[in-house]
């Protein structure tokens, strides 16, 4: 098999802004894509596969070809390995070098190579996980965080049932999912495909949602009437998914400081045919101050490092180190103080990250329980999900009482 030049070089352009200007892998892989719309789908395909593995295996791959990234073409060697390991041919290009003499020593001795190397992460990463979850747990974990993540759909109950959509996406459109009887609105479909362009997906009929982030929402498990508040709320993901569990009765407030997250939600609103969901700037003092201690629900999904998510988005270990971390989790408690205050006596307080490590959750929480702000709280269960044991993504939730 062969590369072409041209999707060589948009692959080298992607690693170089992903690692340097770092770039959210996503976001530039969809900058790519627009940019060389005559590209055909095998090559779409490809490029999407090829950044994802070399972002992935970055390390990995250094290691076999003993790269040094702080020289010349490093991005373009790492896309040689990639290349040699999946039996493409080796263009006679200046960037690449002399590589062929690498296969000689493909692929990775496991048995040899220390685990930065086997699971590609960084040093730090490495010490904090086995800090947290001990050799053989955080084995596990980092092995599955390497293996491509399930395709996993949330139905709008709103619209349909689980069943129903099931029968109409393999009758209609060959694809084939299976039910979970623990994540009661998930389809797990059984290998990825293109759905946003789909009649279905268009009616609202579901959206893309990771089976252990539909969690959250059961977590806060609202009833129709309630008031909600999702402080947090981005693209409003779960928001959509509260609202199908209050059966579209009640009132959902999207907060969120950037504005064109709050405007791709009410797309989605509109899509999902839900009524019930207003959105609001949450730099807006007066809000909370009209909204003290007036919700039954608040909903916190906080900005973390996302290193739970990294079947996902492997750029995450290479975006975040300690001194971003820090910063994170002092902005996380920020975040718990300021909207506790909206939870009403005998309200409910929902805390959630997608990072599995304990200073952005368990310790977060107890900090806040510490706090004058959390003293009116009281914890009533926590719970770290791995990915290693779960199957889906790795995430934190905790459920507070307010009293």
């Amino acid at each position: 098999m062969k590369l072409h030049r041209n999707l060589a070089l948009g692959i080298v352009e992607g690693l170089q802004n992903i690692f340097i200007a770092k770039v959210p892998l996503r976001i530039e892989l969809s900058r790519l894509l627009k940019l060389n719309r005559k590209w055909g789908s095998r090559d779409r395909r490809l490029l999407g596969q090829i950044l994802l593995d070399c972002v992935r295996w970055k390390t990995t791959y250094a290691h076999l070809g003993d790269f040094d990234e702080k020289k010349n073409h490093f991005n373009w060697r790492i896309l040689g390995v990639w290349l040699l390991l999946n039996d493409y041919m080796i263009p006679e290009w200046e960037e690449l070098g002399d590589l062929k003499e690498l296969q000689k020593t493909l692929p990775l001795d496991k048995k040899n190579t220390k685990r930065t190397v086997r699971h590609s992460i960084p040093q730090w990463l490495d010490e904090l996980g086995l800090e947290a979850f001990g050799e053989k747990v955080w084995e596990k974990e980092l092995s599955q965080q390497n293996e491509e993540a399930k395709l996993v759909l949330r139905v709008n109950t709103l619209k349909t049932t689980q069943e129903r959509l099931k029968k109409l996406l393999e009758d209609g459109f060959n694809i084939n999912s299976e039910i979970n009887a623990s994540y009661p609105d998930a389809l797990i479909l059984e290998k990825h495909y293109k759905l946003t362009h789909l009649n279905p997906f268009e009616k609202g009929l579901f959206e893309i949602q990771d089976a252990n982030s539909q969690q959250i929402s059961y977590w806060a498990d609202p009833k129709p009437g309630m008031k909600v508040i999702d402080a947090c709320a981005g693209a409003g993901g779960k928001s959509l998914h509260m609202a199908a569990l209050m059966e579209n009765r009640g009132n959902i407030i999207a907060l969120d400081t950037s504005t064109s997250k709050l405007d791709q939600l009410m797309k989605r609103v509109h899509r999902n045919r839900i009524n019930i969901i207003k959105t609001h700037d949450a730099n807006d003092t007066s809000f909370f101050k009209s909204k003290k201690e007036k919700a039954d629900i608040v909903l916190i999904d906080a900005p973390c490092s996302g290193l739970g998510i990294l079947r996902r988005n492997p750029a995450a270990k290479w975006h975040i180190n300690p001194e971003r971390m820090k910063e994170l989790e002092s902005l996380q408690f920020q975040i718990l103080e300021k909207n506790a205050a909206l939870v009403k006596k005998g309200g409910k307080l929902i805390y959630a990250t997608c990072s599995i490590f304990p200073s952005e959750n368990s310790e977060q929480i107890q900090a806040f329980l510490n706090s004058e702000a959390g003293k009116r709280f009281t914890l009533k269960r926590e719970e770290t999900l791995l990915a290693h044991q779960t199957g889906f993504d790795g995430f934190f939730i905790a459920e507070l009482n307010a009293e």
